[in-house]
Formats: C-alpha cells, sequence, structure tokens
C-alpha cells in the first residue's frame, strides 16, 4: 500500500511525466567548437551560487561500479578528472581513464548513427586530452570537487547537446530497449505486468544514510534471497512504479532554502517522517507549517494562531505518512500510517493545544524544539524509535510513548544546562510532561484534568507538593539573592520522587529564608500556607510518588513558578511585585 501511494503521488504531480529525464542542477556549460575545440567554461550559478535545474539524460546507478551518463555527467566521467592522487598509481588511472571511456562509447555510438555534427564535436572534444586539460585548468585545482554538473554546447548555440533532437531520439530508444530487457512479472505495486526492476534507485537526503544513496528495496547478497530468486525478482514491482515511488520519496526529502527536506520533518538524529496527500500542495504546505513550523511560519501564526485548521472541503482526502532511517546504504520503515486530511488537522490542533501551558500563546511549536528541550547536556536526545512514536500519537490523536514522560522528567532533574534559555526549555519540558499526562490511556476512571495554567482549587497532592517545592525555591532566592546553586539544583529529582525524604528539610530552611527576606519573605510565607492548607493533614508528604504523579510534580511546580513571573494588578503590594520578580 504505501509503495502504491507513493506511485500514485508521483503520477499525480507529473514526476513520472518524462521518466527518462530528470531536473538537476547544471554547474557549467562547456562550450566547444564544431571540430571540439574548447572555447569557454560558462557557470551557470544564479545569485544563491546553485547551477540552473534543467532536465538531464537520467543518471545510472552507481557506487563503486562505473556507469557513465549520456553526453552529461561530472568532470570523473567527462574530463577522466581525480581530486585526490590514487594510493595505487596504475589501478587508479586506469580507473580515471575507464570512466572517461565509458562516456565516451555512447557519444561514439550517436555520433556513428546520426552522423549529427554536434555529437561529433563532443566526441572530438573527448577524444583529445589536451582539450579536456584546458577546462580544468579554467578553474584553480582546489574549486574542482569532482561533482559538478556538465554538459556540452557546440558553437553559438544556446540548447546544450543532448537536448538536440537527434541526441534525444537516440536517449528514447536506448532507454526503451534498456527497459524491455528483463523478466516480466505481475508488478507488487500496480498490478499490472512489467519488467521487473532488478535494483532499484536510490534515495538521497535520509538521515545517518550514504551519501550517495541508499536503497528501500534492495537484495543485493545471497541470504537475502529465495526459492531461487535473485535480487528484485524476490518482490517483483516494475521498472516504472519502482522509479516512481523513488521519485516521489526524494521529491519530498529534496532540501529547500527553508528547510532541510521539502515536506518532511526530521525526527532525532536518524530519522525522518515525511507525508503526502490525495488533496493538494497547498493543503500539504498548511500541514507542514503547523506540524514544523519555520520562523516565518511562527510570525504568520502569531497573527492568526488557528488559521488553516478549520474545517476544508479537501478533509475527506487521504493522508499518508512514512518514516524512514537510514542505515549506510539501506533505508528502513519506521512507521507508516494513513488517514483523512481533516482527522489530522484535528488532531494537529489538539496536539497543540495539549502542550499549551503557562501564558504562553495557542500555537505551533517546531519538533526540533520539543525534542532539542529533552535532550541530555552531553548531546544524546531521544532515541529515533521514542520520537517517531511521540510524533506518529500526535498525528494520529493516540497517546504518547510513556518513555517521553519519563526522559522529560530525567531532563527537569538536572540542572540547567545554559541559563539563558532556561525558562524557554522548562517551558517546553513542562509542556511535554503534560501533554504526556493528558494522552494517558485510563479505563473505568474519569480522564486526568491538567490545567493550562495555575489551578489554585487542584488539591491533587503531587500537584500541591509541586506547588510547594517552587514557593519554596522562591523563599530561598528572595533570602539569598545571587545562588550558585538553588534548591531545585540540588533537590528536584529528590522531591518529586521520595517526598518525604526532603520536604521536611525544606520547610525547616525556609523559615530561616523567610526571615531573611523581609517583606517578601512574609509575603511568600502567606503564599506556602495557603499551598500548604491544600495538603492532608496526615501524610502531607508520601515516600514515594510513581512516574505519573512526578509528572504532575513538575506541572504544579511549573505553574506555580509561572505565576509568580506574571504582571500582578494595579492593586499588588510593591513586596508582591517585587517578589514576583525575584
Amino acid at each position: 500500500m504505501m509503495l502504491t501511494a507513493l506511485n500514485d503521488f508521483a503520477r499525480e504531480r507529473g514526476l513520472t511525466d518524462d521518466p527518462l529525464y530528470e531536473v538537476k542542477p547544471v554547474d557549467f556549460f562547456v562550450r566547444i567548437s564544431a571540430k571540439g575545440k574548447f572555447v569557454a567554461l560558462e557557470s551557470t550559478a544564479g545569485e544563491d551560487g546553485r547551477g540552473k535545474p534543467m532536465p538531464v539524460p537520467r543518471l545510472p546507478q552507481r557506487s563503486v561500479n562505473i556507469a557513465a551518463g549520456f553526453f552529461a555527467d561530472n568532470p570523473k566521467y567527462v574530463l577522466a578528472y581525480e581530486k585526490e592522487e590514487p594510493k595505487t598509481k596504475a589501478g587508479g588511472v586506469e580507473k580515471r581513464l575507464a570512466r572517461l571511456e565509458a562516456f565516451l562509447k555512447s557519444v561514439r555510438e550517436v555520433a556513428a548513427e546520426t552522423k549529427d555534427p554536434e555529437a561529433r564535436a563532443v566526441e572530438a572534444f573527448l577524444a583529445n586530452e589536451a582539450e579536456r586539460r584546458k577546462v580544468l585548468a579554467e578553474r584553480d585545482a582546489e574549486e574542482w570537487t569532482g561533482s559538478e554538473m556538465l554538459v556540452f554546447v557546440v558553437g553559438d548555440a544556446t540548447t546544450p547537446v543532448h537536448q538536440n533532437p537527434w541526441v534525444r531520439a537516440c536517449w528514447a530508444r536506448r532507454s526503451g530497449e534498456q527497459r524491455a530487457q528483463g523478466r516480466k512479472a505481475l508488478c507488487l505495486v500496480t498490478g499490472r505486468e512489467g519488467v521487473v526492476a532488478v535494483t532499484h534507485p536510490k534515495l538521497k537526503n535520509i538521515p545517518e544514510a550514504q551519501s550517495s544513496g541508499a536503497a528501500l528495496v534492495s537484495f543485493n547478497a545471497p541470504a537475502f534471497s529465495s526459492h531461487g530468486l535473485e535480487q528484485g525478482d524476490n518482490a517483483p514491482i516494475s521498472q516504472e512504479a519502482a522509479l516512481g515511488y523513488v521519485l516521489a520519496l526524494n521529491d519530498m526529502l529534496r532540501r529547500t532554502e527553508q528547510r532541510r527536506f521539502r515536506q518532511g520533518i526530521q525526527l532525532a538524529d536518524g530519522s525522518v517522517m515525511v507525508f503526502w496527500t490525495r488533496a493538494s500542495a497547498s493543503e500539504e504546505s498548511l500541514l507542514l507549517s503547523w506540524a514544523d513550523p519555520t520562523e516565518a511560519d511562527l510570525q504568520r501564526f502569531a497573527e492568526s494562531p488557528l488559521r488553516g485548521l478549520e474545517p476544508g472541503k479537501l478533509d475527506d482526502r487521504a493522508f499518508y505518512a512514512v518514516t524512514l532511517a537510514g542505515n549506510a546504504g539501506r533505508v528502513a520503515v519506521r512507521d507508516w500510517f494513513e488517514s483523512r486530511v481533516g482527522e489530522v488537522k484535528q488532531n494537529i490542533r489538539r496536539y497543540f493545544e495539549d502542550l499549551r501551558i503557562g501564558n504562553a500563546p495557542a500555537g505551533p511549536i517546531p519538533v526540533y524544539r520539543l525534542l532539542k528541550a529533552v535532550e541530555a547536556p552531553s548531546g544524546r536526545g531521544l532515541s529515533p524509535d521514542v520520537a517517531t512514536r511521540m510524533f506518529g500519537a500526535a498525528l494520529r490523536g493516540q497517546p504518547f510513548p510513556r518513555q517521553l514522560l519519563a526522559a522529560s522528567l530525567d531532563r527537569l532533574r538536572l540542572p540547567p544546562s545554559d541559563e539563558r534559555f532556561e525558562r524557554e526549555q522548562l517551558r517546553l519540558r513542562v509542556a511535554l510532561i503534560k501533554a504526556t499526562l493528558l494522552r494517558l490511556p485510563r479505563s473505568g476512571t474519569a480522564p486526568l484534568e491538567v490545567t493550562v495554567s495555575l489551578d489554585k482549587s487542584n488539591d491533587s497532592q503531587p500537584y500541591v507538593l509541586g506547588r510547594l517545592f517552587a514557593v519554596l525555591e522562591r523563599l530561598q532566592g528572595a533570602a539569598l539573592k545571587d545562588l550558585n546553586a538553588t534548591i531545585r539544583d540540588r533537590y528536584f529529582g529528590a522531591a518529586s520522587r521520595n517526598p518525604v525524604t526532603v520536604f521536611p528539610r525544606l520547610i525547616q530552611l525556609s523559615v530561616h529564608h523567610a526571615s531573611k527576606a523581609g517583606e517578601n519573605g512574609r509575603w511568600l510565607e502567606r503564599v506556602k500556607g495557603e499551598v500548604m492548607a491544600l495538603l492532608p493533614s496526615e501524610s502531607p508528604f508520601p515516600p514515594v510518588l510513581d512516574l505519573k504523579d512526578q509528572g504532575l510534580f513538575a506541572v504544579g511546580y511549573y505553574h506555580q513558578r509561572e505565576a509568580f513571573f506574571t504582571k500582578r494588578e494595579a492593586t499588588a503590594t510593591p513586596a508582591e511585585a517585587e517578589a514576583s520578580s525575584t
């Protein structure tokens, strides 16, 4: 189903309209005379420094093998270029010349078959080492990378040789002959008979995969074969369908100026989720701007927070999402699901409502910020599995993995790693805790209620203890001002797990802090009394809090802490105003 949906996407968006050509950035025109003499190396780079995108004959698959393009390729094939001296010089020279010979072979065949003057000029140029060296001399040796895309232009022409009608006709015939070769079978994707793709094109820009690309469907070792079948025959997919699903994924995975993936969201370090619909590109762009907003998106949403998530006429169209992860030369599918556009819009809206906490406005939060907030000081973030399940649950409207709650609490227990962003990081961590608590599965009990901001009527013991801890922290700050380490740095973890071991001692310390804080201390003592009055008279400090209660503790702490930062009404006393800003 997944490959079928991808192949349909490629067909509907016109990605397979011309299967013989692909659009690539062409870096240079190699202009030559009708006799094959070098004239100029013309850069096509625009203001962004990138080459001009144009259709070129589809390049063959290659890794360590030698496979040349058709009248368009990189300097290694066109100019026999080698960036570094090979360790084994003789072998390196042989491979360098083998690449050139492979490229020249098809040019010779076309020139002999068509007698086309432009094809003959390219043949003469390639056969002349002195002319090829002139091209390399046009740039400093350090500027060449070996990955530049080169095409040929003859004389005063403005059209590259590979777009010459005679050359195009040869390419179409050669490609048709190659596609006709091979075993025919019923395609698992289209359900129609076709020539089976022995190997499939590679996906590009997959995290943790090879930069040259990696295969999603691959049988490249005897252990992966069965019943005497080899490579693609093990899962018969036609050449057209194999090209279709790869073109679809590569289109969504390609980089843009604003995003690493045109239509994808990176989850943790090693996986990316891409999604598409049977609706329209504008609907997909809207969903992406909500699911993973850029800074420009956030500015727009600040003016109209829920714009675009209201019901629309395309809400009944299909929605698809797949999460991919790279492992060297192979690609693994971590998650796949399908839904409807309207359901996903509702789930995204609920997702951000669940994340909303404190005085922050309702609106999207970039996924990378959430994942960064629970990253350990060593730089290790959530495992790809947890990150995948978390965002998949957000789009499905399902419970978050409990590991997310544990990871957020673990990070909350550690001292701040960067004081400049501590308030924002704290908000994101507690937001994840709140959202996870709201989605915890329950049976036979009322749903857990976790408010956006401070709820003074909430007498849940873990929540009240979190509030009390925030008051005690504020008392310490009001009394001692500049501190190298607060009670949060030293005691938050123990207080949230085993309150009875920590709170009695902190209560005693708070009396001392209140006496040193003057009028601020007297006001905070009143707040402390109000909070403690909500605790049960017997066993106010339980010996153990489970994971859910630890989450409620963190939410209560954050709510009370943020309440201190909130601007007070005009009737507030100077002491209260000063204490709230401490």
